[in-house]
Parts: structure tokens; C-alpha cells; sequence
């Protein structure tokens, strides 16, 4: 009884295993037409989105330069005038002093009567202070975000002004909720220092601006590198060299330059297959990374013609300030064109019957929406924003993969 109990027992268990094992190749199969005759859609939401075209290159800055010398050899110069600013023929534009122990004097006797008077105004104000403290954190939230901004891209005018900006807003919180400021024993600590300074205090002779222009406190050896008045017949070849080319010596008696033209270039080279939207006279903006420069406005003076699948470029531009008085040699970005429409991904773009569009899933229909293409990269195009339901709408589900797509398909 036992003998067929336990043979029964096998043969169940036999047949129970066969069987899971034919369910499980019967599954797989059902799993693999499911999976042939369905379509997995990988999808993206469209948006509108701000975008630019942009030519990447390294310039050379060429300006109208002349030097500004001083027969006060051996001297210690120190400017008055802030590089980037214009001056007129005569102005006073830097100091010589026999030693840099007098010159560093000097400088501590400016940065004095600097503090002399912002203390003099703040002493004006104790007990003035008519917002609330709240408001005040905020400015002086402001402040400090603008001073450590400030500090990262320059030192110069900027940097002291946001500085002076951080300490009045912490200043009017201060006074805001009472608090007691007596400023007299600091302004006499500040004018007892600066009577001292006064007198021991050598001699200087001034440096005058020879003619108007903006006035820049030093040289860098590429003043001489290019004629100004012969950017626009510059090749490629040549732009080259002179973004490659070494700093020239200076004569020992130049202690800074005049910028005497208003008009400045950049002269770079581009890629051929990029240059067809530079046009002579058309308005571009150029930005200079890892500088505290930014974007700036400029206008294509000069485009070459195809040298080497290259063209030269010649940019003009006539702002002027501390931060472009120095620039040389740089990385530039050439923005072209703003683009303001819908970024789709070049994958998802379709034509059907002559018409370019795009595929979207909405709920459980496939639709086909049309598209009027503004700009195109390499990876992704802009389109513009119609509104018109024929036309791809933004937060349509655009359909970048999937298989047997049309209008009207429904989606089980």
C-alpha cells in the first residue's frame, strides 16, 4: 500500500512539473507576440524654451593704441585714473614717486579720506532710520550676494562700491532697531592717521593724458602686433598668428596706454559650416566666459571669404570699461540669433506627405501635429509656437521612438 502511494506520489509530482514547465514556454511565447505587435512609445513634453545660436572661437582684441610715457624713470607709478575711463587731453592721469614706500603711502592716504568721509555722512544719519528690520535683512541679503559676486570677477570701482553698498545696508539695520552709533573716536583715529601720513609724505609728479581717449593703467606687449586700421584684411592664416604670437618688450618709459579710437575689434576665425548666419552689419552679441566682461552688443564689421574650410571674422564693438580695457587674448562665444519657441529633439521629427511634424500621444490616441522650424542643431531643433491644434502644442507628448505610427493610431 505504502510502494503505490509513493509511486503515485512521483508520478504526480512528475506530471506537475512537465505541466509548469509547458505553462511557463506557453507565457513566454504569448509575452514575445505581445510584445512584436505592441508599440513602446518613448516620449518628451515639449516646453518653450528661450534658445541661441552660438559660435564658439578664440579672438585677438584690437584697439587703437597709442603709449603713454614719463620721463620718470625708475619711479614708482601709481594711477589716479580708472583704466577704461575717458580722459581728455591734460587730464591728470598718474603719479610718480620716487620710491614704492611713498607711493604705498599715498595710496593709504586716499583709501583715508575715502573712510574720513564715509564716516563724516554716517554720522549724519545716527538715529535715522525709518523702514523696518525685516526690510533691511533684506537689502542686506542683496548686498552680500552682490559683494561676493563683485569680489569673484574684479577688483576696481565695482568691488568698492558694492562693498561700500554692504556696509550701509548693515549700517541702516543697525540704526533700524536702535542701536547706538558713535562714529567720533573712529573719525578721529582715521584723521590722526592721515595728518601723520601728510606729513612725511615725499614728493610726486603727475603724468598728463597727451590727448583724449580711455585711459589704460598698463601694457601687455600686443600693442604693436596688428595695424588697427588693417583688421578687415586680415586671413585667417594671420589671425591665427596673432592669437599665437608671444608678448613684444615695452620701452622701459611707458607706464600705461590711450585707447584713442572709439571702436574696438575682435578678429577671430569661424568654421565655414557655421558662418552662414554672419552678416556683414548684422547685430550680434558676444560673450567672454570666465570674465567679468558678460554680454556685450557688437556688430559684424567684416566677414572673409572660405579659406581652409575657415572664414575670418572682424566684430566691432565701442563700449568701454575696466573690465573690456583689458582684454587680449580669449575664448568668445559669437551669439547669432535668440530663438524664442518649442525645443524638440531632432529624433522625433517626421514627414508625412510632404509636411514636417511630429508625433504626439494624447491619453491613448496617436496624433500627427505639424511643425514650422525656427532653428536647428545638431541634436534638436526649435520650432515656432502656432497657435493652431494642426500645430504642436507646448506639454504635447512628442514621440521621439516607437514603431507603426499615423494619425489616429489608438494606443490599447
Amino acid at each position: 500500500m505504502n510502494f503505490k502511494l509513493d509511486k503515485l506520489n512521483k508520478t504526480q509530482i512528475k506530471y506537475i512539473v512537465y505541466s509548469l514547465v509547458g505553462i511557463f514556454i506557453i507565457s513566454y511565447f504569448i509575452h514575445q507576440v505581445v510584445q512584436m505587435n505592441s508599440s513602446p512609445y518613448k516620449t518628451e513634453i515639449a516646453l518653450n524654451r528661450d534658445m541661441q545660436s552660438i559660435i564658439k572661437t578664440e579672438a585677438f582684441i584690437v584697439r587703437d593704441e597709442t603709449y603713454i610715457t614719463t620721463d620718470n624713470s625708475g619711479g614708482t607709478v601709481v594711477s589716479i585714473a580708472e583704466d577704461g575711463k575717458r580722459v581728455s587731453s591734460g587730464d591728470n592721469v598718474a603719479v610718480v614717486f620716487p620710491s614704492s614706500e611713498s607711493a604705498a603711502t599715498y595710496v593709504r592716504m586716499k583709501e583715508l579720506e575715502k573712510e574720513i568721509e564715509y564716516y563724516s555722512q554716517l554720522k549724519n544719519r545716527v538715529g535715522i532710520g525709518t523702514n523696518t528690520p525685516a526690510s533691511y535683512s533684506k537689502l542686506i541679503d542683496e548686498a552680500c550676494i552682490e559683494f561676493i559676486t563683485t569680489s569673484r570677477e574684479t577688483i576696481g570701482s565695482d568691488f568698492d562700491e558694492s562693498l561700500t553698498d554692504l556696509r550701509d545696508a548693515i549700517t541702516a539695520r543697525q540704526l533700524a532697531v536702535g542701536t547706538e552709533l558713535s562714529v567720533d573716536a573712529k573719525l578721529a583715529e582715521l584723521q590722526a592717521e592721515l595728518i601723520t601720513l601728510s606729513s612725511g609724505n615725499a614728493e610726486y609728479k603727475t603724468i598728463a593724458s597727451p590727448n583724449s581717449g580711455y585711459y589704460i593703467g598698463s601694457v601687455d606687449g600686443y600693442e604693436k602686433t596688428v595695424d588697427y586700421n588693417k583688421v578687415d584684411s586680415l586671413t585667417c592664416k594671420e589671425i591665427e598668428t596673432l592669437i599665437n604670437s608671444k608678448r613684444q618688450d615695452t620701452p622701459a618709459n611707458v607706464m600705461g596706454k590711450l585707447v584713442d579710437e572709439f571702436d574696438w575689434y575682435f578678429v577671430c576665425t569661424v568654421p565655414y559650416s557655421e558662418s552662414g548666419s554672419i552678416d556683414v552689419g548684422k547685430s550680434v552679441k558676444v560673450n567672454v566666459p570666465n570674465t567679468a566682461v558678460g554680454t556685450i552688443n557688437c556688430t559684424v564689421m567684416h566677414k572673409g571669404d572660405r579659406e581652409d574650410d575657415k572664414v575670418s571674422v572682424v566684430i566691432k564693438c565701442n563700449l568701454m570699461n575696466r573690465n573690456l580695457a583689458n582684454l587680449r587674448i580669449h575664448d568668445i562665444e559669437i551669439i547669432v540669433d535668440d530663438y524664442v519657441g518649442i525645443k524638440i529633439s531632432n529624433d522625433a521629427i517626421r514627414e508625412v506627405d510632404g509636411e514636417k511634424g511630429v508625433y504626439v500621444q494624447r491619453g491613448n490616441l496617436i496624433q500627427f501635429r505639424k511643425i514650422n522650424i525656427i532653428y536647428s542643431a545638431e541634436d534638436y531643433s526649435v520650432v515656432e509656437s502656432v497657435a493652431d491644434s494642426a500645430y504642436l502644442q507646448q506639454y504635447d507628448s512628442v514621440i521621439t521612438q516607437g514603431v507603426d505610427l499615423y494619425d489616429g493610431k489608438v494606443v490599447s
